[in-house]
């Protein structure tokens, strides 16, 4: 048994030869070299069986073992290699995520030869500057995560990481296919159907197909994104005269104007511009929302981005300017010129996980309040060429952003706006023009995320049919890839999850009988759509999409189909929300809860092996598509989602009391994630992902009551599922990404934090204090 506490010091046999660096007084927060001693050798018990003291720890030339000195880096670390018997070289999905090893320049001799062993694990990063720092004190929590990293990387006992032990063999063997950026048995499922729906596309292109119809406009696309010949000899004439717009534009009137000729002739605006979308007060209706120009990137990009991020996004807008016809020396002016406007917009955004919470996007404007925020446009005339009937209530979502963009609308900020609305033209519409752009694309993906997202051509023009004929290819996939017995197992364990919903809230003691009553309802008027829509939208059928041979291109055809979309969408003003359309295609291998409509929506294609098997045991299902059925209802009742009502608007109907009990529990949660490092140097921000991780703590809980109605559940066989169902790999670089941007906690603690909160999970594998995946049981944590 492994125990992290500090014990009186055992006799020592021998001592750990460490060179001639003077003796430390312990200080404050260091460790003392005898305190590591124990607590690696209590950690490396179960896997290095037989490891003593004098194993790990020899002392000084003159015999002075020192146990009450600080234990250093160096030391510490050397002492972590001997005591498990050495460590592994990473491989697979640990030697993507491993920290980079350095050619430390301070690296002691005596140790050289093991640290480079520790250093080639990739457990340890220097402090910068080609430094390691080898003397610097270590801590006992500093030391409680390096034995972490080594649980992980070895990967073999359930007790001490269940993430890294249950998927240990697909983690080594894992790889990441040509156009993903993430694998895993939930995200190498969008391969799969990535491949369903281009066997599809091309049984349709094979053949000739009837003029006007669905079929016959996805062969046309299909074939025009393959004209690669056409495209690179069009280059960027199909754009040149909006370009041409932008640069001879003497005065800010000029360039709006330019911009909203072509927002009326091609559908893209890329200064300012209003919409629809819906009134989250009344989600009956649509309202108009305003936005302008912001940023591209993440927040955390501009504030705290690595250099080579920095530079990887530098080079990519050169790159796309460098496409549209300017010099080297311009293009890399403008770049910059953009990113400076940016990084200011993005410094007044909101964070991340604002974007969900209605108190900080829905604020309403006026006309005049708008104009007065912009007093150099003629925001009236904006209005007008976006096609909207008049209204006086218009809604901002990030006021924030808004009123930083608002300060470059003026002459003086002329060449500011120009780069900015150049590059936005670039990026909507240079991946339908010459192959540059995706190269250009494809280079940025690989130098920022560490992904290589190279495919072929036919890949990437399957690919871009489904997002563009979304509508036409879902049916054609609904009728090839779903049963009618998966749309009704699937809708009977919905329903059994609502119905254990209800239990658990009725049981709550911590929320009175009137919020309950109101919880309760909110179950049952929640929508449901599982597979694909009753009716199919008929916006597509609008778009005149021509094939080569026609004239069409892959820049005409999406133009014909963003201004079907638009029109579309115009149409809707004045008219109530659609509430039974779905905002997923039944292709789309993910689900979601929309606050608006209070529905969950599972699409065909995520119910499927691995995560939807008719003919897997109930235990499997549960821990696959049963979490994922059980997250997305309790989104309804998540930080944010406890702002909506049952019919969807956002109001209040919490008790004062029990909506503050609510809340002192999302603190809680919040704290649980908080600083939980997932893989080396990559810790899970609490408040970012708190919405998500309420969601997984009570997506288990009703997972376990469903699993308990089974009389004599099988646990083993629903942990390792859980454990399956997040088994991902990816870049460091994206992991890293994905850490400061994703409201979701990353895939390893989306198993190992949800798991630490069940006695059942303790109980099963015999977990107990000492072991890793061991919490007080005063810390766990539940909220639903």
């Amino acid at each position: 048994m492994k125990h992290f506490k500090r014990f009186a010091s055992l006799v020592v046999a021998a001592m750990l030869t460490i060179g001639t660096i003077p003796a430390q007084a312990a200080g404050p927060e260091g460790l003392k070299r005898g305190e590591a001693a124990e607590m690696l050798l209590a950690a490396a018990d179960d896997y290095n069986p037989g490891v003593q003291q004098s194993d790990i720890l020899k002392g000084y030339p003159d015999g002075n073992l020192d146990l009450e000195g600080t234990v250093t880096r160096a030391q510490a670390l050397v002492m972590l290699d001997r005591a498990f018997g050495g460590l592994p070289d990473p491989v697979g999905d640990s030697a993507r995520t491993a920290i980079p090893a350095s050619s430390f320049t301070d690296v002691p001799l005596w140790a050289s030869d093991e640290l480079s062993d520790v250093f080639s694990a990739g457990i340890v990063a220097g402090v910068g500057n080609g430094l390691f720092s080898p003397d610097r004190p270590v801590t006992e929590e500093e030391l409680e995560t390096l034995i972490h990293r080594v649980y992980a990387l070895k990967g073999s006992n359930l007790k001490d990481d269940f993430y890294a032990a249950a998927n240990k063999e697909w983690l080594d063997a894992s790889v990441v296919p040509a156009g993903l950026s993430i694998n895993g048995p939930f995200y190498g499922l969008s391969l799969t159907v990535n491949q369903q729906v281009a066997r599809l596309i091309a049984d349709i292109d094979a053949k000739p197909q009837k003029a006007g119809t669905a079929e016959a406009k996805i062969k046309a696309l299909y074939d025009c994104v393959l004209d690669t010949e056409g495209r690179e000899k069009a280059g960027v004439a199909p754009i040149q005269k909006y370009l041409d717009a932008f640069e001879s534009s003497r005065t800010l009137g000029e360039l709006i104007a330019a911009d909203l000729r072509m927002q009326t002739e091609i559908g893209v605006s890329t200064l300012l511009g209003f919409g629809l979308t819906t009134d989250l007060a009344d989600s009956s209706r649509y309202i108009v929302a305003f936005s302008a120009v912001g940023a591209n990137m993440d927040k955390d990009f501009y504030a705290n981005g690595a250099q080579a991020q920095k530079d990887a996004y530098a080079k990519y807008m050169t790159a796309l300017f460098v496409l549209s016809g300017l010099d080297e020396k311009t293009a890399k002016a403008k770049a910059e010129t953009v990113y400076q406007a940016e990084k200011a917009i993005a410094s007044a955004s909101l964070n991340p996980q604002e974007y969900g919470d209605v108190d900080k996007i829905y604020h309403l404007y006026t006309m005049d309040a708008l104009q007065a925020a912009f007093p150099h446009v003629d925001l009236n005339r904006v209005y007008a060429a976006d096609g909207l009937q008049p209204t006086d209530r218009i809604m901002v979502t990030d006021v924030g952003a808004m009123e930083a963009a608002a300060m470059l609308f003026d002459d003086a900020h002329l060449d500011t706006l120009k780069a900015m609305a150049r590059l936005g033209l670039l990026m909507s519409v240079g991946s339908t023009l010459n192959q540059g752009f995706l190269e250009a694309s494809f280079d940025f993906t690989l130098a920022y995320y560490g992904v290589d997202a190279r495919q072929s051509s036919e890949q990437i023009a399957s690919q871009m049919v489904q997002s563009l004929l979304a509508d036409y290819l879902s049916r054609a996939y609904a009728e090839a890839y779903f049963s009618p017995e998966a749309k009704a197992d699937v809708e009977k364990m919905i329903r059994e999850f609502i119905a254990i919903y209800k239990e658990r809230i009725q049981a709550l003691d911590w929320m009175s009988d009137a919020t309950k009553a109101k919880a309760i309802r909110k179950l049952d008027t929640m929508g449901i759509k599982v597979g694909y829509p009753d009716s199919w939208d008929t916006y597509l059928d609008n778009a005149d999409l021509k094939s080569p041979a026609e004239g069409g291109t892959f820049f005409s055809n999406t133009i014909a189909i963003q201004m079907a979309a638009q029109d579309a969408i115009l149409s809707r003003q004045n008219r109530p929300v659609e509430k039974a359309e779905w905002i997923m295609s039944p292709f789309t291998v993910n689900a979601c809860y929309n606050s608006t409509a209070n529905d969950i929506t599972f699409p065909a294609a995520i119910l499927q092996a691995p995560l939807y098997d008719v003919n897997a045991s109930r235990e499997e299902n549960l821990g696959g598509i049963g979490y994922i059925i059980a997250h997305e209802i309790t989104h309804a009742f998540d930080n944010n989602g406890a702002k909506f009502d049952e019919n969807g608007n956002a109001a209040s109907w919490w008790t004062e009391s029990d909506y503050a009990a609510f809340q002192e529990k999302c603190r809680m949660v919040a704290a649980w994630y908080d600083g939980q490092e997932a893989y080396p140097g990559i810790t899970c921000s609490g408040t970012l992902t708190l919405s998500e991780n309420v969601a997984d703590l009570g997506s288990i809980r009703c997972v376990m009551a469903a699993a308990k109605k089974l009389g004599n559940p099988d646990y083993d066989t629903l942990f390792r599922a859980i454990a399956n169902t997040w088994a991902t790999t990816t870049s460091r670089q994206m992991r890293e990404y994905l850490a400061v941007a994703d409201v979701h906690a990353p895939d390893k603690l989306r198993c190992n934090r949800v798991l630490q909160t069940l006695p059942e999970f303790y109980e099963t594998y015999g977990i107990q204090s000492g072991d890793g995946m061991w919490t007080e049981p005063d810390s766990r944590v539940s909220v639903w």
